[in-house]
């Protein structure tokens, strides 16, 4: 890791312990108080991020980013149905157990930044477009209406996964994953009805 990115992590990790540790939360951090913390001086911070705003901003984009290459990247390798079960699996997967510690900070406010929202709202686009791909190689034989519906109820489901283990300890992820992995592999295999 270089000396920029090493810096910028350990801005991401102070400000995401700041709020942690702070009884007001979110309200009550600034990016003149991270640096302080940081011993670094405020104009060097402020050459990664211009408000606390940014930084959640990037850690969302990291998070993003890191599981569309991977669904890229495996869509083009997908040859057979059980390909792309493996990846719809292993993508839900890479996304809880790569949640740091902080998600539950992250996961809080991002609703209420705007570009936080904005940045949620592009992703779900790209996971609609995604999944619907995956699930029709994964899965086929569903009718156009069905696709969509189970499509969006697997989206509404990611989120709501990433929801709960990020309020969760590392330890205790694992075992949620997998329990939710096989109830949605239940409700895609319904080709008609669900």
């Amino acid at each position: 890791m270089d000396k920029k990115t090493q810096s910028k992590v350990k801005i991401i990790e102070k400000t995401f312990e700041a709020i942690k540790k702070d009884d007001k939360g979110l309200a009550n951090i600034s990016l003149l108080r991270v640096a302080e913390e940081l011993s670094m001086p405020y104009e060097e911070l402020t050459s990664f991020f211009l408000t606390i705003e940014d930084i959640y901003l990037n850690e969302q984009k990291r998070n993003n980013r890191k599981v569309e290459k991977y669904l890229d990247s495996g869509l083009s390798e997908v040859k057979t149905a059980n390909d792309a079960k493996s990846l719809f699996e292993n993508t839900i997967r890479l996304f809880v157990m790569d949640l740091p510690d902080y998600a539950d900070v992250v996961w809080a406010a991002t609703p209420f930044l705007p570009k936080c929202l904005e940045e949620r709202n592009k992703m779900k686009v790209y996971l609609k477009k995604t999944f619907k791909k995956i699930i029709k190689k994964g899965w086929p034989g569903k009718i156009e209406t069905v696709l969509e519906r189970q499509t969006d109820l697997c989206i509404l489901s990611f989120y709501g996964l990433y929801e709960y283990c990020s309020k969760s300890k590392k330890k205790d992820r694992e075992a949620i994953l997998e329990d939710f992995i096989n109830m949605l592999n239940l409700h895609l295999q319904d080709r008609l009805f669900f």
